[in-house]
Parts: structure tokens; C-alpha cells; sequence
């Protein structure tokens, strides 16, 4: 019985113990029972978004971890009745010992729910190591730098990567991917990467994004459905990055699933086209540039191996590793073939084995071409097709003038006739920008463009297949020694040191032939009768100073360019009717043969830099009657003749052209534009110099659009410059007099003004003659050699009303200017 009393004694003790110690804990309790909790539905939350994953993979949650979260949401419901109470102060005097223990109890049953293990899913590697070369060079160090730089901003949801073929676009976001592995682990929870096919299959890319993040896909889910679940799956990871390489087209990321405006996501891809990148609305360009010279070489050696410590081996690899021209597919693949290869006599005549008929480089360029050849097979028609062949025409990575090249693609039937020289060029520009677009042309410098020497060859070897026949033969830059088979259609011989020309055989097919930059004295008589199909005819910059009595022959020609040859004259050009275009620039002509005016089809007349033309027979000019450019800038032909003889032409047969569009020409003064208001009106373009000196060094030509008025040693007061001022966006006053006393400031049209050796200005703008909006759209201006200026605005102007539009001013040797604007 005594024992019985003890025991109860005891238990009665140890429980009063216990609730005295809770109420002296209190405080304590309240706080970590907070923390706990908020412990427990953190938990709790990533177990549900686990669940959630699983469920959309197809996987089901055991019952143990059910039963876990349901004693988890009681759990939360007391416990924030209990916290709620205490931040009340809700409890009564009577109650605090009870309070104080509930808060214990609660306590431990949190603390035993977070201690629970509950088995989650297989977890989802943040980033997959793929297997890639490394990085060599520079420049591909630089371009990783840019790229994490950009992948680290917030703001920019989409970026591509895009270049040619074999720039190495996939190689750069493969070593990206293997970075953000090994040194940015938590950039992104999850990085997918998606190969896009050629042919767009939207359930090829669902599939390879569920697989990736372990979506179960049913042999019955369609796009619609797998893209719901996609979606969910994407949503609930904090940061994805989306890599799509080598797309072709457009990817709808709605329809795949891909919440790709959501700051969830981010997507990388890699393409050919500019223009897919448009379409795919990318926040970021990223163009991927052709490698140095130096980290050519240095990939080279790289993919080559130690062959390389063979003595005397870099000499002529460097030469033909320089004709790769930069494009990393090429260079390693010629490496690659020639690794292990220690045979000294292979590599010291390489280069001059390089593009023949040895199966080492055949099997080369099968291998680079078979790549580079999709982005021509995905030109979206066969006229781009051919305009990319007709580049082929021209030597590798030279110079090609846009406007000639539109110009000869009309002549040879690549673009329909009937458009006028504005629409044909604003035409022929858009196919160009689309070759541009897909990296199968470069842009030059401005207003040419040029092609890569790989993808020359590739134009080559697909305008020679049997399946295309188009007709091309090219040997721009090697010695003259194969003439073409006759199929051929289009021929090139540029700069292959040609000096006697050789009988062609019967090319009735043939309607290109570009002659330009050989060493060609002489024509032989008989040289054209067998090429009466010819609708283009290039002898720019051969020594020719005459054409055969063959020439006549040339029925069918649409172009004719004889620009830099030391021609002098010219035969009677009545025969060709369907001349489009002629250019005579540079060149020794005197005179305009007789019958000239018979041209009736010529819209481009090109007599630019002919110091030795003094006779245009009077109707030579107004017979052209759908003559759109006329180009005689830097000519010696007097229009302002002191004479009234009519046997020379003169300005007022400009007038009677009713389609010309463009003129660039040089007058003696202004009086024979004092008619001419409706003509410069019409003009879409001009360049019109007035000089007494014939001899005009300022060689500017006006960019498109431009109507640009020289005035060289004029005297402003004592000419009638209304009409031509007003229709003027660029004015040079170059060596005037009356500067001071003739306004300009009101003149709306001006963009771009010039004022150069003018010695009577003093001001630009002064207060008490200016107007409300003085150059209100003057963007350039240019202030030369003004001994006497001594300000541009005399006085405070009211703000908005002085040039405020001016972005550019050039100030040169001024040296009395003691204040600007």
C-alpha cells in the first residue's frame, strides 16, 4: 500500500513539474512552435509540388505520405489557433496551465511530423553534361563571356544564336551547357535541351522536353494534352532554360507547352536565319562572327595533332587553312583528314591540291558541303535560289555591287522586266536581304555585298549537278585555261589574265558571260556571231578600245557594261532595241554614236567620270523615252552650251523624259533649270552640281533617296534657287558668295547642310532674321574653312525653335568660331 502512494505520489509530482516547467517556458515554446511550423509547411509545400511532378509523370504517391499530409494540415490548423490566442493574449488565469501544455504537446507533434522522412521522386539533374570539343580561340572565349552575361539578365527572356552553317553555333551552346554544369549549377534549376529537326515535328520537341523532365507520355496524349502537362511541369520549376538548337522555322511554344513569356522560362536558340529569329520574337541577336586568322590556325593545329612537329608543314597549311576563311567546320574537317598523316610531300603541296579531284579533298568538301547545302535547299523559291547561284559568278569574298547585281538579275530573266527601276531595285534588295538573312551573302561595305569562299564552292558544285542544270561555269581568278560545255548558260572568266580571247563554239544557250578585269586588248571580228542569246555582257576594265562589227549581233543583250575600259567610240547601237542598261563610265568615249536615241527599252544610262565626251547628237537624250536613271556626274558634256546650234543636245531633252526618276548630272549655272520645276519635283533622287569648272574633285554619290544640290563658285544673290532649294535634303555651298544675305533657315527639306570656303559668312543664324522653326529638320552639319565665322547663333533663341533636329556637327579649322549653340 505504501508503494501504491509513492508511485502516485511520484506521477503527481513529475506531471506538476512538468506543467510548471511548460509555464516557465512559455515564451520560449511560442517562438519555436513559429518557427517549426513555418518549417512544416515549407516542407509540407515541396512534398505537395513533388507529388504533383509525380502525378503528372504518372507516378502515384504511397499512402504513408497522404496519411503525413493530412496529420500536417490538422496540425496547421491548431497550431495557428494556439499562435492566434497567444498574439491575442486570449487566455484566462484559470486556463494559462493548460495553454502553457497544449503549447508543449503541439510543439513536440510538429517537431515529430518534420523529423518524418517522406521518399521523394527521383530528382531531375539541373543541367545534363554533353559530350563537345572544347572552345578554342578567342573569340569563342568572348563569345561564352557575352552569352552568361546575357543568360544572368532578368530582362531578357529569349535569345538566339545565329550564323552560317559551320560557324559552330551548336559547339558554342554545347560548351555553354557544359559551363552552367560545372560552374553555374544554380543559374537554373532546369536546363532542357531540344534537337530541332529540318522538318518541324512539334511532338518530336514535346517529347524530348518530357523526357527530359520524366513526363510519362501515353501512347494516347495529344499535342493539346501533352502540352497542358508540360506547361504545369514547367510552371512549377522556379528557373528553366529551354535550348532549342537549329531551328529552321518558327516554333508556336504556346502550342509545345513552353511558358515562354513567363519569367519561369528562358529560351536559347540556334539558327541559319535572321529571319527565324524575328518570327521567334527573340529580345537578343547574338551573331556568331567568322574566327580570326589567328584562332583559325590555332584550331587547325589543335584538330591536326602532333603532325604537326614535322619541319616545314605550317607554310602551306597556313595558305590553305587562310582560303577557309574562318569557317570552323571546314578548317576542322580538313584537319581531321589530315591527322596522322606524316608524309611530307602530302602537306607541302597541299594548297596545290586543294579543291582538284584527289578523293582526300573530294571526300573534304563532301562532308562540309553536305552540311552547309540544307540552308540553300531551305531557301523558300527557286528565284532565290538562282540569284544565290548567279553570286558564284563572282570571285570569293569580292566586292559585288548591289545595284549591278539587281541589274544583271533582271537582264538575265531572274526578276521580271516589267517593274521600274525603283521597284525592280527595292525588289531585288529584299532577295538579297534574304540571303542575308539565311548567312548564304555578307554584307560588305556599304551598298555591296560579298560571298564566302565555302559557300562559293557550294554554289558550284550545286549549279553544276545534273539535277539543277542551270547552266553555271566559273572560273573567277584562276588562269583561263577551260573553256565551258555547251550547256552552259552563264559564264564567269573574272581576272583570269586573259589577253586574246578564243573562239567560242555555238553557245545558242548563252546568256551571261562576264569578261570584267582581264588584260583584253582586242575582240576578234567574229567573236559574238555565235552568242546571239546573250542578255549580259560585262567587259568593265579590259583594254578594249572597240567592239567587233559582231557585236551587232547581240539582239537579245538587256546589259552592257563597259565601265574602266579605254573605249573611245562606239558602233551604232540601233540593233539592240532591248538594252535596260548601259554603262559607259570611266571610259574615253567622245561622242554618242548616231542612232543612239533608237534605244527605246533603255532605262539605266550610266555616263559617269567621261572626261572626254563633248558631242551627244541633239535627240540623242529625249529618244529614250523610258529612261529612268541617267547617271553624268564628273562628265565634260556642256548642257549650257553658249551657242544655239542644234546639232548637240541640250538640258531641256531632260525634260520631255517622262519616266526619269534619277539624275546626277553638272551644270555651268542655274539658268537651264529655271523650267526645270516639274522635273525636280518628280525626281526621286538627285545629285545635281553646279560648277563653273568641269573638273569637280568632290566625288560624293548620293545615297538612296537623296536629293543632293552642290553649289561650287556661285553667286547666291544673282541666281533663282527657289524651286531647286526646295526640293533639296542635302546642300553644299561650297566657295559662294552672298552667303550673308541669302535665308536659308526656313527650308523644311534640308537634312544635311554644308558650308565650306565661304569667307563672307559671319553667322549661321541670327536673331533678327530668323524665322519660328529655323532647320527645323537639319540632322548634319558641316562648317569648313569659314575664315570669318565667329558664332552659329548670335543671340538666345527661343528653345524648340533652332535646329532641333540636329544629331551631328562637324567644326573645321573655323578659327574666329568663339561660340557654338
Amino acid at each position: 500500500m505504501d508503494v501504491v502512494v509513492v508511485d502516485g505520489a511520484k506521477t503527481v509530482f513529475e506531471f506538476i513539474c512538468s506543467r510548471i516547467k511548460a509555464l516557465s517556458k512559455y515564451e520560449e515554446n511560442i517562438n519555436e512552435l513559429r518557427e517549426e511550423i513555418a518549417n512544416l509547411t515549407e516542407k509540407k509545400m515541396a512534398i505537395e509540388e513533388d507529388i504533383t511532378l509525380a502525378r503528372l509523370e504518372g507516378k502515384s504517391p504511397q499512402p504513408q505520405v497522404n496519411e503525413w499530409l493530412l496529420k500536417v494540415s490538422r496540425a496547421e490548423d491548431d497550431v495557428r489557433q494556439l499562435l492566434e490566442m497567444a498574439d491575442a493574449n486570449a487566455v484566462g488565469k484559470g486556463s494559462k496551465m493548460m495553454q502553457c501544455w497544449t503549447v508543449a504537446k503541439k510543439l513536440n507533434l510538429v517537431k515529430e511530423l518534420n523529423s518524418t522522412h517522406c521518399e521523394k521522386r527521383s530528382p531531375i539533374k539541373s543541367v545534363v553534361e554533353m559530350a563537345v570539343p572544347p572552345l578554342v580561340g578567342q573569340g569563342a572565349a568572348s563569345d561564352m563571356k557575352q552569352l552568361l552575361e546575357i543568360l544572368n539578365r532578368d530582362d531578357i527572356r529569349r535569345i538566339a544564336v545565329w550564323g552560317k552553317g559551320g560557324i559552330g553555333k551548336t559547339a558554342l551552346v554545347k560548351n555553354l551547357s557544359n559551363e552552367l554544369y560545372f560552374s553555374y549549377p544554380n543559374l537554373f534549376d532546369t536546363v532542357i535541351w531540344v534537337q530541332v529537326s529540318r522538318s518541324l515535328d512539334l511532338s518530336m520537341i514535346q517529347s524530348q522536353i518530357a523526357k527530359r523532365v520524366h513526363l510519362k507520355v501515353e501512347a494516347g496524349d495529344t499535342t493539346h494534352s501533352l502540352a497542358s502537362r508540360i506547361l504545369q511541369g514547367l510552371k512549377l520549376r522556379r528557373k528553366t532554360l529551354l535550348i532549342l538548337d537549329d531551328v529552321w522555322e518558327k516554333i508556336d511554344l504556346d502550342a509545345v507547352g513552353v511558358p515562354s513569356r513567363d519569367p519561369c522560362c528562358k529560351i536559347l536558340l540556334t539558327t541559319r536565319s535572321r529571319d527565324v529569329c524575328r518570327h521567334m520574337e527573340v529580345d537578343v541577336f547574338f551573331q556568331l562572327k567568322l574566327m580570326s586568322e589567328e584562332d583559325a590556325w590555332n584550331l587547325f593545329v589543335h584538330s591536326a595533332g602532333p603532325v604537326f612537329d614535322l619541319n616545314g608543314i605550317e607554310s602551306p597549311t597556313k595558305k590553305i587553312v587562310a582560303a577557309f576563311s574562318g569557317l570552323p567546320l571546314a578548317i576542322k574537317t580538313l584537319a581531321n583528314s589530315l591527322r596522322d598523316r606524316p608524309h611530307m610531300e602530302l602537306w607541302q603541296n597541299m594548297y596545290l591540291r586543294y579543291r582538284c579531284s584527289s578523293p582526300l579533298f573530294k571526300n573534304i568538301m563532301k562532308e562540309i558541303f553536305g552540311t552547309l547545302a540544307t540552308s540553300y535547299h531551305s531557301l523558300p523559291s527557286k528565284i532565290l535560289k538562282q540569284c544565290f547561284l548567279f553570286c558564284s559568278l563572282y570571285p570569293a569574298s569580292c566586292s559585288i555591287d548591289v545595284g549591278e547585281l539587281i541589274q544583271c538579275w533582271v537582264s538575265d530573266g531572274l526578276i521580271i522586266e516589267n517593274l521600274t527601276v525603283e521597284e525592280t531595285f527595292n525588289y531585288g534588295l529584299a532577295l538579297i536581304e534574304c540571303l542575308k538573312d539565311s548567312c548564304l551573302l555578307d554584307q560588305d561595305s556599304e551598298g555591296t555585298v560579298k560571298m564566302h569562299g565555302i559557300f562559293r564552292d557550294l554554289a558550284i558544285i550545286l549549279s553544276q549537278s545534273q539535277e539543277l542544270s542551270y547552266g553555271f561555269h566559273t572560273q573567277s581568278g584562276l588562269p583561263f585555261y577551260q573553256m565551258p560545255n555547251e550547256s552552259s548558260r552563264r559564264v564567269s572568266f573574272i581576272r583570269c589574265r586573259i589577253k586574246k580571247l578564243p573562239e567560242f563554239p555555238v553557245y545558242s544557250q548563252l546568256t551571261v558571260l562576264f569578261l570584267q578585269g582581264n588584260p583584253i586588248q582586242k575582240i576578234p571580228n567574229d567573236f559574238f556571231h555565235n552568242l546571239i542569246s546573250l542578255r549580259v555582257l560585262n567587259l568593265s576594265e579590259t583594254r578594249i578600245t572597240s567592239l567587233p562589227p559582231s557585236f551587232l549581233c547581240l539582239r537579245e543583250l538587256r546589259s552592257l557594261f563597259l565601265r574602266n575600259c579605254s573605249i573611245e567610240k562606239l558602233p551604232s547601237l540601233t540593233s539592240l532595241g532591248k538594252l535596260l542598261v548601259l554603262d559607259l563610265s570611266s571610259t574615253r568615249i567622245k561622242a554618242l554614236p548616231n542612232g543612239f536615241g533608237s534605244l527605246r527599252s533603255l532605262r539605266e544610262l550610266n555616263l559617269s567620270c567621261t572626261p572626254f565626251l563633248n558631242k551627244i547628237v541633239a535627240g540623242s537624250i529625249s529618244g529614250l523615252s523610258r529612261l529612268e536613271t541617267l547617271d553624268m556626274s564628273f562628265s565634260s558634256y556642256n548642257w549650257n552650251p553658249k551657242t544655239t546650234s542644234d546639232q548637240k543636245a541640250k538640258f531641256d531633252e531632260l525634260l520631255s523624259l517622262e519616266h526619269l526618276s534619277i539624275l546626277r548630272i553638272r551644270l555651268n549655272s542655274v539658268k537651264c533649270l529655271e523650267s526645270a520645276s516639274f522635273l525636280l519635283k518628280k525626281l526621286t533622287r538627285f545629285n545635281i552640281q553646279i560648277s563653273p569648272w568641269s573638273h569637280d574633285s568632290n566625288n560624293h554619290i548620293a545615297k538612296h533617296n537623296e536629293k543632293r544640290l552642290v553649289l561650287r563658285g556661285v553667286d547666291l544673290l544673282q541666281e533663282d534657287l527657289r524651286d531647286l532649294l526646295h526640293n533639296t535634303s542635302s546642300l553644299d555651298v561650297l566657295t559662294c558668295v552672298g552667303m550673308t544675305r541669302r535665308h536659308l533657315l526656313s527650308l523644311s527639306s534640308l537634312i544635311s547642310l554644308t558650308i565650306s570656303n565661304c569667307d563672307d559668312i559671319t553667322r549661321l543664324i541670327s536673331k533678327e532674321r530668323s524665322s519660328k522653326e529655323m532647320l527645323p529638320n537639319l540632322q548634319h552639319l558641316v562648317l569648313d574653312h569659314l575664315q570669318n565665322l565667329e558664332t552659329i547663333v548670335d543671340e538666345i533663341i527661343p528653345r524648340g525653335q533652332c535646329l532641333r533636329n540636329l544629331t551631328t556637327i562637324q567644326v573645321l579649322d573655323c578659327p574666329k568660331l568663339k561660340g557654338a549653340l
